[in-house]
């Protein structure tokens, strides 16, 4: 699993160019949200990742006590004598959580989540290289004229021209200058 998600996230780090720490990121949220949307809270749950190898925890800081209430929230003495003999009542330890245990909306909602930040990380990226270009002659294809206005192909992105901003027209080319970069 950890390798096909490594290579996952490299391809995506080509491809889209965003970062792996970004993306490393946003499955650690994932995670916390599918812990909030599986126990009803996640305020004691922790997530560890290995950026290296993209093996990953979950852990839920539980606190020891005679009798349950909160299964989210607290282990029972007998319960965590079995991992740690020296547990005592009010000890804060650290419980493992499956992933495998969330249920099939936690899990819907945590891939949301990571797609949800793919988009936005791609937005972003695009308008960084279109935001460095400001001010520059950009050179695109029209898609097609929608009465004084031009909607124009620039590559990744498209954009739309008032007749004011055109400057050169030659059959399907156009260059211009941007002067307002906006991502929607």
């Amino acid at each position: 699993m950890s390798r096909d998600l490594r290579d996952a996230l490299d391809v995506l780090e080509k491809e889209k160019n965003i970062s792996k720490d970004t993306l490393l990121e946003a499955i650690e949220q994932s995670l916390i949200q599918a812990c909030k949307n599986h126990f009803g809270k996640a305020d004691n749950v922790h997530v560890m990742i290995d950026p290296e190898t993209c093996d990953f925890s979950v852990y839920a800081d539980r606190t020891v006590v005679e009798h349950v209430e909160d299964p989210a929230l607290e282990i029972s003495l007998v319960d965590a004598q079995k991992t740690n003999t020296n547990a005592e009542i009010g000890d804060v330890m650290k419980v493992e959580i499956q992933s495998k245990e969330f249920g099939r909306i936690a899990t819907q909602n945590a891939k949301n989540v990571i797609l949800q930040k793919i988009r936005e990380e791609e937005r972003k990226v695009l308008y960084d290289q279109y935001y460095g270009m400001e001010k520059e002659v950009v050179t695109g294809i029209v898609q097609r004229v929608m009465g004084k206005n031009v909607s124009i192909n620039l590559g990744k992105a498209d954009a739309i021209l008032a007749e004011n901003e055109l400057r050169i027209l030659q059959k399907d080319r156009v260059s211009r200058y941007p002067e307002h970069i906006r991502v929607s």
